[in-house]
């Protein structure tokens, strides 16, 4: 699929991996969407973005509100021009994560219930209101950001946030239909850990005998060029694991 030219939205685009991924898309020519509800932040992307050439607006807000959703979604058809198809071209979901307190089952069920929004319900959303702009244009990639967390049956702090990640590779592959049917490829990445600021506080506590146990951290440029070839040339349904020092490998 050709990209340039074209809008993508990325969540949760105000650091972290959101700001590479925004970085990325438009090096290859997106405009781009940043959302956020961080709003020093998504101004601070915008800001990085422009300096690639293309259009950077911002939407401060809450993913996990419809409202705000649908606000994003309109961000996206706002700075088309008249004949143009409208909407965005790719749709990346990668707003995520979990409550800084207590995690399930001692979190209270609206706590836990928030971070299954946020990672699970939310992508789910946009990705259905972004669907009929991609479906008059016949094309579109939604690229779900997923977790190492929602992989094999050992235990993890935060059991909401490993199953809704479990239940976004899910969606990924039951939506492999609208590919054949509308040209909408829903791919899913599935990283490991990945080297942000908190990430590398975290690494360089480690002892040497630890460090040597687990992969090494993931450069979250290289997220972003695996998000990119997805959203060229990846297949409905493609669910990519990306771990530290290793290629990336597509699930069977």
């Amino acid at each position: 699929m050709e990209l340039q030219g074209g809008t993508a939205i990325v969540t949760g685009a105000g650091g972290g991996l959101g700001r590479a991924l925004a970085e990325g898309f438009a090096r290859a020519g997106l405009d781009i969407v940043i959302a956020d509800v961080d709003a020093e932040g998504a101004r601070a992307t915008a800001r990085l973005v422009r300096a690639s050439g293309v259009s950077a607006r911002t939407v401060v807000g809450d993913v996990r509100r419809p409202s705000d959703a649908a606000r994003i979604i309109t961000a996206a058809e706002a700075g088309d021009s008249p004949d143009a198809d409208g909407g965005p071209l790719v749709l990346v979901n990668n707003a995520g994560g979990w409550s800084p307190d207590a995690q399930y089952p001692e979190a209270p069920p609206d706590e836990w219930a928030a971070t299954l929004d946020l990672d699970l319900h939310a992508p789910m959303l946009l990705t259905q209101l972004a669907l009929p702009s991609m479906r008059r244009r016949g094309a579109g990639a939604v690229i779900n950001i997923a977790s190492s967390a929602a992989l094999g049956d050992s235990a993890y702090g935060s059991p909401e946030y490993a199953a809704a990640k479990a239940g976004l590779i899910r969606f990924t592959t039951a939506s492999r239909g609208l590919g054949t049917a509308h040209g909408v490829r829903v791919m899913c990445i599935v990283p490991g850990w990945i080297g942000l600021d908190r990430a590398v506080a975290e690494w360089s506590s480690l002892s040497a005998d630890e460090r040597a146990a687990v992969p090494p951290l993931i450069p979250p440029a290289d997220v972003a060029e695996l998000a990119l070839t997805l959203a060229r040339s990846g297949h409905a349904g493609a669910v990519v694991e990306l771990r530290g020092g290793r290629p990336p490998i597509e699930r069977a």
